[in-house]
């Protein structure tokens, strides 16, 4: 049986928002991970001495560094598990 033109349309549609979605959710968790680095730093200034909040800043740049690699992994291994379109 043959799809018609509207239900390759709503597919398409439905991958679009799909895709759209899975493209704004990064950024929402970014603001929201940005904000509560914000208060945190806030919170650190009165209770920790510079050096220390230096090391704290250093090793969380390092732990958002790594959580970017995992991402990056991940999207890699997504993308080969999906069979493309291409072919």
């Amino acid at each position: 049986m043959i799809d018609s033109p509207i239900r390759v349309s709503d597919t398409q549609t439905q991958q679009d928002q799909t895709q759209q979605d899975q493209t704004q959710a990064p950024n929402l968790k970014a603001a929201v991970v940005d904000q509560q680095r914000s208060r945190l730093i806030e919170a650190m200034k009165s209770q920790y001495q510079l050096d220390q909040q230096v090391k704290f800043l250093h090793l969380q740049a390092e732990a958002d560094s790594l959580l970017q690699q995992l991402q990056s992994i991940k999207q890699q291994r997504q993308a080969l598990a999906t069979p493309s379109s291409v072919r």
